[in-house]
């Protein structure tokens, strides 16, 4: 028994698909990551205690960010790339459940649950 089936997209249908969609799934990745990982950025400096790395990450619209490649997110604070690099095994964070690399953390810990939330979020948008 041989089954067949074709799909013929209507225009309005194809023009979503190639190009609306991708960009507002890439945009919900972005957003899920980032609210994914703001509790395990690390909060105090051993400086000030200001809490000004992790609040660094949710500026800007939303905290997501968009340019010519794409969108991005990240911690806005002169410091962040090198407390991102820090190693977690020898690290005495002063935050309880704070980690070093948050956001790759976040994807590699969450990316399946992350990208089909995305998928299903802005499907549900437009159809």
């Amino acid at each position: 028994m041989e089954i067949s089936w074709k799909v013929d997209l209507n225009q309005r249908t194809n023009n979503l698909l190639l190009s609306t969609i991708p960009d507002k799934v890439m945009f919900a990745i972005a957003r899920q990551t980032l609210d994914m990982s703001i509790p395990i950025i690390p909060m105090s400096d051993k400086v000030n205690h200001s809490g000004t790395l992790r609040r660094s990450s949710g500026k800007g619209e939303s905290g997501v960010h968009r340019d010519g490649e794409g969108y991005y997110i990240g911690s806005f604070t002169d410091y962040a790339s090198y407390v991102y690099m820090m190693d977690d095994n020898t690290t005495n964070w002063t935050t309880p459940g704070t980690h070093s690399q948050w956001f790759g953390r976040t994807i590699r810990e969450n990316g399946k649950v992350i990208l089909e939330n995305a998928v299903n979020e802005t499907w549900k948008d437009y159809f």
